[in-house]
């Protein structure tokens, strides 16, 4: 009797553990096949620069919409770059792909130590999920500011689960205010997080602690301003057709499937033409992209007519949540989300790394839509569709970085890596 309830309290730790260290080792293996482009040249190359010379630029890197971007966005990597030493650019990846990994383990230890055991299981499917994320594992062995903002996403979640406290509640501030100077569309979510909150409820809504601890937060950003003030932004606004990729990420993502936004479209099919076998195509990727494909269709069917059949979810349930996770959630998709769309109407992009800040948000939003939509559903329990996600996800993971591995030059967004292509550009590409 008490060998069977170990069992039962270990396996999932165990499988949990096995998932971290899968996903850990995925993002530190190949120490060399990193994306070498513009962008990840300038972040290095700069971030030498001051540690070379002592000097503190004002902005960083130009944004998407031509402004530059606050310099502490190249101030955190000339910090990484002096705590490891980091003299190449494979040295200064690893230290931003150790950090991811400390952001897993954080996350899990938030499940584990702050959430109540009745609600603990999405959390912790949540964390083995993004553990073994394909795009998640690309984006987060990168020298790009926005590669830096999984473990400071998880201490906002930290600081915004205990905000009845009035440190926790600065703190929730004081990131919000600073991960924005790494990545300006992070503002949009510290807005739609305050608002989702205070609407949900305002007693729990410590707007002195959060509103200190967002001024301090926001001290780094003055040089910044002042250099904007003296010389205009240099943003180009423009009008044009919105854009709804966010949404189409948000539900597409966790399932597996967003490889494609590394490779391109023609190495994508290589891709799952592979692993190759005795020099023959197996197609065992594709195999598993079409068990991945399945189960979201039966996921996301299941819980679009349960969420509007009959019984339907309430409408302030749906949209504002009634719930620590699902206020975290809605805030993400329909806050952060929403904002994000409008902000296309104004020729800004809604692009992919917008959604690294929300990427445990969006894998505790997979983990809990498979638990809700296994829920009397005949073809499987919750715990099986969630490990088959898992377990699907790890081997195409494996696959895609052995695949840019044997390649080197990649077609899609991912490009040369540096151990074939080490020499360096002027100016950054996007």
């Amino acid at each position: 009797m008490r060998l069977q309830f170990l069992k039962s309290r270990l396996a999932p730790l165990a499988g949990l553990a096995l998932a971290l260290a899968v996903g850990a080792a995925l993002r530190l293996m190949f120490h060399a096949d990193i994306e070498w482009k513009a962008d990840e040249q300038w972040s290095f190359i700069h971030a030498r620069q001051m540690l070379d010379t002592g000097s503190w630029p004002a902005v960083g890197m130009a944004s998407s919409v031509h402004a530059p971007n606050p310099g502490l966005s190249l101030w955190v990597f000339a910090g990484l770059a002096w705590v490891a030493n980091a003299h190449t650019p494979p040295d200064l990846a690893g230290a931003v792909q150790a950090v991811n990994v400390l952001a897993l383990l954080a996350f899990a230890a938030f499940a584990l130590v702050a959430v109540p055991k009745a609600r603990r299981e999405p959390w912790l499917w949540g964390a083995a999920l993004w553990a073994v994320n394909p795009v998640a594992i690309i984006i987060e062995r990168k020298i790009w500011p926005p590669s830096l903002l999984p473990l400071a996403s998880v201490a906002l979640i930290w600081a915004w689960w205990y905000r009845r406290n009035w440190l926790a509640a600065f703190a929730w501030g004081a990131l919000g205010a600073l991960m924005a100077q790494i990545h300006m569309g992070v503002a949009l979510l510290a807005v739609a997080l305050a608002a989702w909150t205070l609407i949900h409820d305002r007693r729990t809504f410590p707007w002195r602690g959060w509103l200190a601890g967002s001024l301090v937060g926001a001290l780094p950003a003055i040089p910044w301003l002042l250099q904007l003030l003296g010389h205009g932004s240099g943003a180009r606004i423009h009008l044009t057709a919105p854009s709804v990729s966010f949404y189409m990420r948000w539900f597409a993502q966790f399932f597996g499937y967003g490889a494609q936004y590394t490779l391109g479209g023609k190495a994508f099919g290589d891709y799952l033409a592979g692993p190759q076998l005795d020099g023959l195509a197996s197609h065992a990727l594709l195999a598993l992209q079409v068990v991945l494909v399945l189960a979201a269709l039966l996921v996301l069917v299941r819980v679009g007519r349960m969420v509007l059949g009959r019984g339907r979810m309430p409408l302030r349930t749906l949209l504002l949540g009634d719930s620590a996770e699902t206020v975290l959630t809605t805030a993400a998709f329909w806050g952060y989300g929403g904002l994000l769309t409008v902000i296309t109407f104004f020729g800004a992009g809604s692009y992919r790394h917008y959604m690294i800040v929300i990427t445990p948000i969006m894998a505790l939003w997979t983990a809990m839509a498979v638990i809700w939509a296994c829920r009397r559903a005949r073809w499987g329990g919750a715990r099986t569709v969630l490990a088959t996600l898992v377990v699907c996800q790890a081997l195409m993971s494996v696959g895609l970085l052995a695949y840019i591995h044997q390649r080197g030059v990649i077609p899609g967004e991912f490009g040369a890596s540096w151990r074939v292509r080490p020499g360096l550009v002027a100016q950054p590409a996007r």
